[in-house]
C-alpha cells in the first residue's frame, strides 16, 4: 500500500505525490481512498478507491534513475513498428498513453519520432493526430524523467529526446 509522501504514475495522469489516506462512507460502507496530487496541478487532486482493481492498477511506483537509465539505453524501445493504418494506429496509441506504462511508452515515442524524420525527409508533414499522441507521451515519459532525475520538464524532454536519438 502507498503512503502518504510516496511519488507515483497515476496511468494518463502522470506523477502525483500520495497526500494521504482516508475514509469516506460510500453506498453506507467505509471504505478507503488514496488522496493524489499531481505534480505541477496546485489545488488538483484525485481520490482513488483502494477497493477498485482497476483503478489501483493504474497507479505504480515511479521507476528508479537507474531503471529508467537502462530501459532509456535499451534496444527493447527501439524495436517499435509505424501501424500504417491511422484509425488501428489511433486506437492503439490511446490504449498506451491510458496504460501508463513507460517501456511502451519509449516505443510509441521512438516510433513517432523515426516516422516524424521520414515525413519531414520526403517533404511531407507530420499528422496533427501523432503530433498530439507524440505530445501526450512525451509529457507523460518526461515527467517521470524529470521527478527520478531530478530536472525541469524542458530539460527532462531534451534528454529524453537524445536518449532515443543515439542510434
Amino acid at each position: 500500500m502507498y503512503q502518504a509522501g510516496d511519488r507515483v504514475l497515476y496511468g494518463m495522469h502522470g506523477v502525483c505525490c500520495v497526500k494521504k489516506a482516508e475514509e469516506r462512507m460510500l453506498d453506507g460502507t467505509r471504505r478507503l481512498f488514496l488522496v493524489l496530487e499531481p505534480e505541477g496541478q496546485d489545488g488538483c487532486q484525485y481520490l482513488i478507491p483502494t477497493h477498485n482493481a482497476a483503478a489501483m492498477a493504474k497507479l505504480r511506483p515511479l521507476l528508479t534513475k537507474q531503471a529508467l537509465q537502462l530501459l532509456l539505453s535499451s534496444d527493447q524501445v527501439r524495436k517499435s513498428e509505424w501501424i500504417t493504418d491511422e484509425n488501428r494506429r489511433k486506437s492503439t496509441y490511446r490504449e498506451l498513453i491510458a496504460g501508463g506504462d513507460t517501456a511502451v511508452l519509449l516505443q510509441m515515442i521512438y516510433s513517432l519520432y523515426r516516422h516524424q524524420i521520414e515525413q519531414s525527409q520526403q517533404g511531407k508533414k507530420f499528422h496533427q493526430c501523432d503530433e498530439n499522441f507524440l505530445r501526450d507521451a512525451e509529457k507523460l515519459v518526461a515527467g517521470e524523467i524529470a521527478a527520478v532525475m531530478d530536472m525541469d520538464a524542458a530539460s527532462a524532454r531534451s534528454y529524453l529526446k537524445s536518449q532515443l536519438n543515439k542510434m
